[in-house]
């Protein structure tokens, strides 16, 4: 019999064609993936410039691009939807003044609810992405974002499926800060929140504060080049706690192995920070070591 080990899950890629991009992904994915030893890649769109639906206009970018992806390589792609939750309905009138707080009556739709029902019951989309420093919401705005969390909940009972949540986490804004994390984690305790680049440097201190307490929360060391920041949370969770991408394609894959050298001392705890914690969320079974 042959042995056996978790797969490498890369949580950090972003695909397509627009100023900052170009990975072609038809094309320029699975030997970049190949070339790095992962074995499944979680994939979504460039933050700058995204679009819900694919335009006519550029085939590259969009939600349907995303899935055409993952189509083309189901076995090696995870992809997840971004959507702008900006684009719903208000509920009320906030001007004129005299009519603030007052139900909202145009023929305006909840777009953003019926992209995310869209990504995941239409195109198979397998999570959602949120990038609340590049896209100008707070994370915790109950207002805002927590309308969508709430239908991710819903779509979750209805699919049967974990829908992970891939979170910029950087704590580089006001949106994203650790403790907001938390808020949200604590909020909805029903979705797995992974919290890429862990609060780096800007959230010291108030990352290995918020860890211990929340399962559905991981921290994502993506780009984490000062780890100190996150070895409390490694020494009171151990492991179990983290995951890790390589921010392709503009990332250095290489920058991944450094970062666990930091503070990750034993195999076993590499092979699940590498990918095993998701595969285990997942259900996804261990592979052959070849």
């Amino acid at each position: 019999m042959g042995t056996y080990r978790w797969p490498v899950i890369d949580t950090n890629f972003k695909i397509g064609v627009n100023m900052k991009s170009t990975c072609v992904a038809e094309t320029d994915l699975i030997p970049w993936m190949d070339k790095n030893g992962i074995d499944i890649q979680m994939v979504f769109q460039v933050d700058e410039g995204f679009a819900h639906h694919t335009p006519e206009w550029n085939p590259y970018i969009g939600n349907d691009y995303v899935a055409k992806i993952q189509n083309l390589f189901p076995d090696r792609v995870i992809g997840l939807a971004t959507v702008n939750p900006w684009n719903d309905a208000p509920k009320t009138w906030n001007y004129p003044p005299e009519d603030a707080g007052k139900t909202f009556t145009l023929p305006v739709e909840n777009e953003s609810s019926r992209e995310l029902r869209r990504c995941i019951l239409e195109l198979g989309l397998q999570g959602l992405r949120m990038n609340p420093a590049v896209h100008n919401y707070e994370i915790n705005n109950k207002t805002v974002v927590y309308p969508m969390l709430d239908m991710l909940v819903e779509l979750q009972k209805e699919t049967g499926k974990v829908l992970p949540i891939v979170l910029h986490g950087a704590g580089d804004s006001g949106n994203t800060t650790a403790l907001q994390v938390a808020e949200v984690a604590k909020d909805y305790p029903e979705l797995i929140f992974i919290m890429v680049h862990s609060g780096f440097i800007w959230c010291y201190g108030t990352t290995g504060e918020i860890a211990p307490a929340y399962d559905n929360l991981l921290l994502d060391l993506t780009g984490n080049l000062g780890p100190y920041s996150v070895v409390e949370a490694y020494r009171q969770c151990g492991a179990g706690k983290f995951t890790i991408g390589t921010d392709g394609p503009l990332g250095i894959p290489q920058i991944k192995e450094k970062i666990l050298d930091v503070f990750v001392d034993n195999e076993e705890d590499r092979e699940l920070i590498l990918g095993g914690n998701i595969a285990r969320i997942l259900g996804i079974e261990k592979i052959e070591d070849e």
